[in-house]
This record gives structure tokens, sequence and C-alpha cells, in this order.
């Protein structure tokens, strides 16, 4: 047994064996399945880097439209929704005065151009009597302005002394109805009428002493008014209650009334119109009067400047008139669609506006920065918008204007950026909202590859290729890193095959 063990060809042919059985099973192991490669091409094509963001579509253009005067509308020619071109008419304000004084204006202008004429060429006996007339003619009138502004000076005062007079009781306790006052106070003083009743033969049993702004003494009726003095007003006793020793004032004007600050100021105003009134009266006067002695003068130098100054300052008027008027005809400043209408005919408006104009087919896009992006933003980058109102159609724009300005929103700072369209469709709308991307940077016509193909660490980036059954490392220059997926490289050829690391 020992001499088989350890005969040397036996155990040469068992080492033998092992070491075909080892070859074998390498062998056997060699011939497996290949490992599956994922490959793709070098294509040639377009990387971009963009900023993502959102935003939303505002008119370029909306007009809150108001009139530089107050009026009374004379027509509104334009309804909610209507599309209107540039200077088209939207509301008118009655200017018949307006009319009339540029009728006037007119008239003066002609008188002085006729004036100047005459000085230039003389003046005959009509023309002289012609001056004479218009001075009297323009004294006539401005005697009749005065009575005229005086009698409204006086209408606006007696309605600020009348209206609402009431008679009131300071006594507390006092359980008697006021007494009624009624009548148009016809005197000038302000002041207070007191009232103490007190019994009497009177057939309802009291009578009353007035003092004040008048004196004297009246039997309490409660059928009919009773004068009040001499200044025109009544008053008249509730026949339910007992005025035995009551006191009652009537203060004139009424500062409670509830027309008292319309009446005041009503009051202010016509003193004010009367003195322009007036005042032009006495212009027109002087002028006729000017005239006048230039007619009946040598013409000089100095008369025909005089009477080409009065041109221009009727030319001044007329233009002053036609500016007035011209502020009475609301037009529309731009091509738009009327979205809202807040008055009707008749009524009175002030300066607050009336009429909104949207303009349909001026619009932009405002997008909101965050401050993390808005270093690689710049004017005139090109700007793709998808909207969610036809996600299936991309706009394309560019950058028009970048706030320097944050707003905060939940403690972050963003930037508003304008963005002009090159086109403007017609479902486009305000409010309508966009996912936008903004491309900061871009390489076209570049070789491009995805960007898990590329591997970069300290010594640079490269890829591996498969030419055949071999698969090498190739070394690239990134031209650009886009966050679109692909990397713009150098150093490969067009469709040759790399693999994925």
């Amino acid at each position: 047994m020992k001499k088989l063990l350890f005969h040397r060809p036996l155990y040469v042919y068992l080492v033998i064996g092992v070491i075909g059985a080892v070859g074998y099973m390498m062998f056997a192991l060699g011939q497996g399945e290949p490992v599956a490669l994922t490959t793709t091409i070098v294509e040639r094509g377009t990387v971009e880097r963009l900023v993502s963001v959102s935003g939303v579509v505002e008119a370029e253009q909306t007009a809150e439209l108001a009139f530089p005067t107050s009026g009374i509308v004379s027509t509104v020619d334009v309804s909610l929704g209507d599309v209107v071109a540039q200077g088209d008419i939207l509301i008118t304000l009655e200017a018949r005065e307006l009319a009339a004084d540029r009728v006037d204006a007119l008239a003066a202008r002609s008188r002085a151009v006729a004036t100047r004429d005459e000085l230039t060429t003389g003046a005959d006996s009509n023309t002289r009597a012609a001056s004479a007339e218009s001075v009297t003619l323009k004294e006539t009138t401005l005697s009749n302005t005065r009575a005229t502004q005086a009698e409204i000076i006086q209408n606006a005062r007696r309605a600020l002394l009348s209206s609402d007079l009431a008679a009131v009781t300071t006594d507390g306790d006092e359980t008697a109805l006021a007494p009624r006052v009624t009548g148009t106070y016809t005197c000038d003083t302000e002041g207070t009428y007191t009232l103490e009743t007190y019994a009497s033969n009177a057939d309802s049993g009291y009578s009353f002493r007035f003092s004040g702004i008048e004196s004297g003494t009246a039997p309490v009726t409660t059928q009919q008014a009773t004068s009040l003095g001499t200044c025109g007003l009544r008053t008249q006793f509730d026949p339910t209650s007992r005025y035995a020793d009551s006191t009652w004032t009537i203060q004139i004007p009424n500062p409670k009334s509830t027309q008292y600050v319309t009446n005041r100021n009503a009051y202010a105003l016509a003193q004010i119109q009367s003195d322009s009134a007036i005042a032009l009266a006495q212009q027109d006067v002087a002028l006729a009067i000017a005239n006048e002695t230039s007619t009946n003068a040598p013409a000089r130098s100095e008369a025909i400047a005089r009477a080409n100054a009065d041109i221009a300052s009727a030319n001044a008027r007329i233009a002053r008139i036609d500016a007035q008027i011209a502020n009475r005809v609301m037009r529309a400043p731009f091509a738009g669609t009327i979205t809202s209408v807040d008055i009707f005919p008749g009524e009175t408006v002030n300066t607050a506006p009336v009429i909104t104009l949207l303009a349909e087919s001026d619009f932009e896009l405002t997008a909101r920065i965050p401050e993390i992006d808005i270093g690689k933003l710049a004017l005139g980058q090109t700007v793709r918008s998808v909207f969610d109102a036809l996600p299936d159609e991309t706009l394309t724009g560019s950058i028009e204007f970048i706030s320097l300005k944050a707003t905060e929103i939940d403690g972050v700072a963003y930037y508003e950026a304008i963005i002009t369209m090159e086109q403007t469709p017609v479902w486009l709308r305000s409010g309508l909202n966009a996912d936008i991307d903004i491309i900061v940077a871009q390489a076209t016509d570049t070789q491009r590859v995805p960007a898990r193909y590329v591997t970069t660490d300290d010594t640079g980036s490269s890829v591996l290729t498969r030419r055949g059954d071999l698969v090498a490392t190739t070394t690239v220059d990134i031209v650009l890193q886009g966050n679109d997926g692909f990397v713009a490289v150098t150093g490969l050829n067009d469709n040759e095959v790399i693999v994925s690391p």
C-alpha cells in the first residue's frame, strides 16, 4: 500500500489531472453569456442651461380713464365689452356754455382783426359810430351782468338763510312739540330768534314774545301760521301741546341743516362767479373803449401792436375754450376693449375713473426670479413659455426688463422680469399662468451626449467609447454642462458609439 501511494508516476498523473480540471473549469466559465452594455451615439444638437420659473400674463396697457374736470354726462358711446380704436369717443360731457363762450371769443377775435384793419386803412364814420355803439353795448352788458349776479347772490343767500329752519329748545324737560317754521327769510341779518310763550286771552290760550333779530309779540296759533316779524318767516304751533312758559330759538342760518354746507358753498361760489363775470364784463367794456379810442385816433405803431395783442389774446381765449371743450370729450388713448363702465347719461362726474380700457393685443409676461438665479439672467435672453390654458403650444419671447428692486415672499427675495412675446395668439388673456424656461446658456450644432455617460474627476472628463468589441476610455472637453440632461463636448466623432459607465 505504501508503495502504491508513493509511486512517482502515479503522483504525476494526479497533478496533471487536477490541472486539467481547473483548466476545463476556466474554459467553461469563459464560454458564458457576454455582459450587456448600455450604449448611445454621439449626436449633434443643442445643449441648454435653463432657469425654470412660473409667470403670469398682464396687459401691457390698462387705463382707468377719468375726466380732468367735473360735469354732467351728455352721452355714453360705449358699453361693456366694446372694442374701440385709438381716438374713438367714449363719453361726452355737456359743453353748451363753453360753446357759447367760444362763439363770443370768435366774435372778439373778429373785432380785434377788424380794429387792426381799421388802424391800418383808416376808419370811416360808420366804423366810428359802430365803435361807440360797442362801448354802449358793453356798458349795458356790464350793468345787466351786475344786476343778474346780484340777484343770483341774493337768491343763494336766501337759500342759505332759509333752508330747514327749525325751532329748538334747550330745556331737557320740555314736552311740547316744537313749533313749525315756514316762509322765506328775506332779511340779510344772521342771528337768532328767541320765542317765549306765556298764557294769554288768545284763542289758543297762549301768546309769545320774540326777540333777537326782530322783537314783538304774537298769538300762538295752531290752525294756521303766524307771521314772525317782518322778515318773511311764519310759525305754527302744535294743537296737542301745552306751551306754558316754554322757550324756543330759531338760528339763522341753521348750521344743523343737511343743506347747510351745500348752501354755504353755493353762496360762496355765487360770489366768486359774480366777481369773475363782472370782471369779464368790465374787461369787455375796457376793450370796447380802447377800440373806440383807437378808431378815432390816427394809426400808430403802438395801436397796431395793441390790436395784434388783442388778436393774440382772443386766440388764446379760443384755444383755452377749445381745450376745455376737449377735456369734456373722453377718447380712447389706445385700441382695446372696454372692461368697465361706471356712468350713465345725466349723471354728474368728478375726477374719479369712470371707464376701464384694456389693450387686448399688447400683453407681457411677468416672471418672479428667485435671488439664487437672478445673477444668471440678462436682457435679451430667449424665453420659452407653456401656458396652462393651451399646454400643447409653446410661445417664445425675450427678457425686456429685470427689476432692480426685490420683493420678499416668505423670507425669499424675488425679482420681477418682464418678458416680451414674439407672437400674441388670439387666445391670450390677462391673468393666464405659464411655465417659463429662460435659456441662460446655449450651445448649438455641437456634439452632445447624455450627462450620465460623462465621468469627471480631478484629471478631467472622459467617456467610454466602443470600437468593435473593444471598449476604451476617451478624454473629452466639456463645452457646456446643460441642465436639460445633455453635455456639449469636443474630442469625439459624430455618431461614435459610447458606453454608459
